[in-house]
């Protein structure tokens, strides 16, 4: 009997590899819950933007009516702050239809880092910080950025863990909607 060795490189070429990766990773990031749960409660201070004033308070349960998105970030993060150009701008053409939120992680970075940011960025929309970490917690946020999307209803529909564009932000409104529908 003459042994034969396997050859992965004949099953499955390298040239796949980078694909398979890619895909594996893009995947990865965006989850979609069957049964969607509720979102839970919170309350979040907000700092100056351009359209919110500080400490005007963003009460996710007074929200009802309208998908929200909420952005967990902080300003020490590259992908974090890639990306918020892209929500800001995707804010500004669906103001009407959607809420964005941005929950600031205070640990590396202070609730002055992250007023300083959205100030310098000239940001839009609302952004606050989470300073007990509870907000984090509750949403089982381990990965930043990460993005949740809750429906009219108040269920969340899906994550997005990393950086996150405008495109894919607008295909994520379209299924809020389609699902409100």
């Amino acid at each position: 009997m003459r042994k034969t060795r396997l050859n992965l490189k004949n099953i499955y070429p390298m040239k796949y590899l980078p694909i398979t990766l890619f895909l594996t990773v893009f995947f990865s990031s965006c989850s979609f819950t069957e049964n969607p749960q509720i979102a839970p409660p919170f309350k979040i201070d907000l700092y100056e933007t351009v359209d919110y004033k500080e400490n005007t308070v963003f009460d996710l349960s007074s929200q009802s009516g309208k998908p929200t998105i909420i952005n967990f970030w902080f300003p020490s993060c590259p992908p974090c702050v890639a990306e918020f150009p892209q929500i800001d701008q995707f804010y500004l053409k669906n103001r009407n239809s959607v809420k964005v939120i941005g929950i600031q992680l205070l640990n590396l970075d202070s609730a002055q880092d992250g007023q300083d940011f959205v100030k310098e960025k000239n940001i839009h929309f609302a952004v606050g910080a989470d300073p007990t970490g509870k907000v984090s917690v509750d949403y089982q946020i381990k990965v930043y950025p990460t993005t949740v999307f809750v429906n009219s209803q108040g269920l969340i529909t899906g994550h997005w863990q990393g950086e996150i564009t405008m495109e894919e932000l607008d295909q994520q409104l379209l299924l809020l909607q389609n699902k409100a529908n």
